[in-house]
């Protein structure tokens, strides 16, 4: 059996994983097939994969731009990532090939107000007077005689203006492994843990989902999707856009110093 019927059949069989891997090989044989990106980001979206299952369905889109069932998809998904532009785009796009659409285009109007309310919200581009009210600065205090520097024990937050708008923030961990082996008491961010009970957060995981949420207007959801998908070897340091943002990745320090950091920026 090729790679590509043997993809299928375990993504048929309740195996998304194994499907993943096969589809990769298909690709290798099959280089210009649109239809095997495509399958690969519905493998992808069953693994919970947002942002691998929104870059597959670009894949497929560069090889067929004319590919409605991938168009859809990647809309989908830039939606469940919080770029309700870039999954706008992606809907009027498919409208204009497809024609009038009753469904669609209630759902073209619905993410358009999302984004309308995503851009009142975010931080990136507001006036630096709304950073005081976010929840961004709980456990930070600004820096002595550096009022676009805030300190709190696990790391800094870096404030970049353009005159009295705020331009771009930066996040940056002291010690990423540390972050992630504590858990957090400031943010309140909580999760599951096998026997189903809420527990909180990692130290790392809650507070560069604040950071997400807030400088981009997202909710906590679409916040830790951003994140599970900024923290994959296929995104490497990004940048990510997200409706006109864009986050990514910042490395400092010397590899037995090294900070990392989230940024993000108009």
């Amino acid at each position: 059996m090729d790679p590509l019927s043997e993809a299928r059949a375990a993504l048929k069989a309740g195996k998304p994983r194994e499907a993943v891997e096969l589809y990769r090989r298909a690709e290798e044989l099959a280089p210009r097939d649109p239809e095997v990106p495509h399958e690969r980001g519905l493998a992808h979206l069953e693994l919970g994969e947002i942002g691998l299952a929104a870059l597959a369905q670009a894949q497929a889109l560069a090889i067929d731009p004319q590919h409605d069932g991938a168009r859809a998809q990647r809309a989908a998904a830039l939606e469940a990532l919080g770029d309700d532009e870039g999954a706008a785009a992606e809907l009027r796009e498919l409208l204009q090939r497809i024609g009038p659409q009753i469904g669609l285009s209630a759902r073209l109007a619905a993410i358009e107000e999302s984004a309308r309310r995503s851009a009142a919200r975010r931080l990136i581009g507001a006036p630096l007077a709304r950073l005081q009210g976010s929840p961004l600065l709980s456990g930070f205090a600004r820096a002595i005689g550096e009022p676009h520097l805030f300190r709190a024990p696990f790391g800094e937050l870096r404030i970049a203006a353009e005159g009295q708008r705020l331009a771009r923030v930066d996040l940056v961990f002291a010690s990423m492994d540390a972050s992630l082996g504590r858990s957090d008491l400031i943010f309140g961010g909580t999760t599951e843990d096998e026997q189903g009970r809420r527990v909180p957060l990692d130290e790392f995981t809650s507070a560069a989902t604040v950071f997400l949420s807030e400088a981009l207007g997202i909710e906590t959801v679409r916040a830790r999707r951003l994140l599970q998908f900024l923290l994959s070897e296929e995104c490497g340091l990004g940048p990510v856009h997200i409706s006109h943002c864009a986050v990514g990745w910042t490395l400092s320090g010397a590899n037995g110093d090294r900070q990392y950091g989230l940024y993000a920026e108009e």
